[in-house]
């Protein structure tokens, strides 16, 4: 490939990849709430009493909980991608407030390796 046309040929492919293209139908999920985060919660802490996890790793653990079981919902109620993608927001931004966070992060951006603070 000749790399002064690497931009063309991308922009070329996304052309034909995206004739008839139709956006997916939304889904839905039927997830279990409280109840799977507490569950979640238990299982890491238990790593923190073995020495597996730091304190703070059970705090990020609690937040992709939060997330992954659907929030404040129960298991007949549908969650959609949009309630998904707001408790995803809620907990980055929960998160990043965090000087650990922000420690992680640039510590990953300067080695390249996770810190486990």
């Amino acid at each position: 490939m000749n790399r002064k046309r690497v931009l063309a040929d991308a922009k070329k492919k996304a052309l034909e990849l995206a004739e008839g293209y139709e956006a997916p139908e939304r889904q839905e999920a039927f997830l279990p709430g409280p109840t799977a985060a507490a569950a979640f919660d238990m299982a890491v802490s238990g790593f923190v009493t073995m020495g597996r996890a730091t304190a703070y790793d059970a705090v990020v653990s609690a937040e992709v909980a939060r997330v992954l079981s659907g929030g404040d919902t129960d298991m007949t109620e549908p969650v959609t991608e949009k309630k998904l993608l707001q408790l995803e927001q809620e907990g980055f931004m929960t998160l990043i407030k965090n000087h650990k966070t922000l420690d992680r992060i640039e510590h990953m951006l300067t080695t390249g390796k996770p810190l486990r603070n």
